[in-house]
């Protein structure tokens, strides 16, 4: 039997890392999966060392950087019979038309997405741009009815496979992750940061202050940041963390040395005597599957602007000011049933669902997607951006 093929397109440093992971698990799971993975040029292309930490653990080389139409060529010459659509709403779009123009003569790949990380609220932006999916990857099983309601709304109905976040670092079970704790008092806290939350420069700087108190109560303190400031991520940051401290230590009474901030893989920060801290970073979650104590901090609010509802019920939200007292006492226990119920749980149907969607490709039983665009000014917009040069996009960076 031939092994299934597998394109994976990126286009930024998360949507990278949940590609490469993905792929790696892939190759161990679907019958001998020859499996690459490509980053689409845009604006929110990661930089060498954001690629670097985004494939580390995976295998594979940092990957090449194509324009769409170069990509279009990919897609003609090595037949794919799957593609792994992992971008931004707009340039997956964009690339899934890309896939499919190169192929309208013939039998066309399988296109899968999905998004990097805990994915609710299912929003009819996010399902408007994937609504050409042939099947939509989501992380926990409570995620599954708001996606098949949310791409309905747009007269769609992709396949909603459920499956593990592909980094995390083995196969979680609620016991496991409730009451494997690797033993000891943490001596150092490494705090997971985030573009869009806490949203305000007033809270950004509220929360450096509240970490570098930590270090009074004897804690080494790293923040773990996605991108060094003027590097694009994901999401833009208006507020980088680490230009906010040089700009606001001395203003706090701080010394510049109480904080240390750090960027690389994360996994190389997860080591035992560590405990983790963020207000929503799917980091958490690779902290919890390693048995290291991790707390969500609650000091900015919980609900669905700050990107943590999913962390409500997990037992592990506490405030800044509590934090170093929780951890003498072995930081929080998460809650069994939500470990079971939500992220950390053992489902992992994409495998299934890519041997069956490869097979379909193969015999051209797929339907034709419906990749005109849902909003053509974005479309445009993306478009314009896409053809750019390198030089010339990375300026753009910083532009919303």
């Amino acid at each position: 039997m031939k092994p299934v093929r597998v394109l994976a397109v990126a286009d930024s440093d998360s949507y990278l890392k949940w590609a490469a992971w993905t792929l790696g698990r892939l190759g161990t799971t679907t019958r001998a999966a020859e499996t690459h993975v490509v980053v689409v040029r845009s604006p929110l292309a990661p930089t060498p060392e954001q690629s670097e930490a985004a494939v580390a653990g995976t295998g594979p080389r940092p990957p090449v950087t194509l324009g769409p139409r170069a990509l279009g060529r990919l897609v003609r010459r090595t037949a794919p019979d799957v593609v792994l659509v992992a971008a931004t709403g707009p340039v997956a779009e964009l690339v899934a038309r890309h896939v499919v123009r190169a192929t309208a003569r013939g039998r066309r790949p399988a296109l899968v997405t999905g998004l990097p990380g805990m994915a609710l609220p299912a929003t009819p932006q996010g399902t408007g741009w994937r609504r050409w999916a042939d099947a939509f990857v989501v992380h926990g099983p409570h995620e599954v009815a708001p996606y098949a309601r949310a791409f309905a709304a747009h007269g769609a109905a992709p396949r909603i496979v459920v499956a593990r976040l592909p980094f995390l670092a083995a196969p979680v079970t609620a016991a496991r992750a409730a009451s494997e704790r690797v033993p000891g008092v943490p001596h150092r806290v490494v705090f997971a940061a985030q573009a869009k939350v806490p949203a305000t420069r007033e809270e950004r700087v509220r929360l450096l202050d509240g970490l570098a108190r930590l270090t009074d109560e004897g804690l080494e303190v790293t923040v773990k940041l996605r991108a060094r400031a003027g590097e694009r991520q994901t999401h833009n940051d208006p507020f980088p963390l680490d230009e906010l401290w040089d700009a606001e230590h001395r203003r706090l009474g701080r010394s510049a040395d109480d904080l240390s901030f750090a960027v690389g893989p994360m996994a190389d920060h997860l080591t035992p005597g560590t405990a983790l801290a963020t207000v929503s970073s799917t980091a958490a979650l690779e902290s919890l599957a390693r048995g290291l104590p991790t707390v969500m901090v609650e000091d900015f609010g919980v609900g669905v602007t700050q990107l943590n509802e999913a962390f409500a019920a997990s037992g592990c939200l506490r405030h800044l000011d509590d934090v170093a007292d929780t951890l003498r006492r072995g930081g929080p226990v998460p809650d069994p049933s939500w470990c079971a119920e939500g992220y950390l749980h053992d489902r992992d149907e994409l495998p299934a669902a890519v041997t069956e969607l490869a097979d379909r490709a193969r015999r051209g039983t797929l339907s034709t997607p419906r990749t005109a665009p849902w909003s053509w000014p974005r479309h445009l917009w993306v478009v314009g951006r896409s053809a750019l040069p390198t030089a010339v996009s990375a300026r753009l960076r910083r532009r919303p």
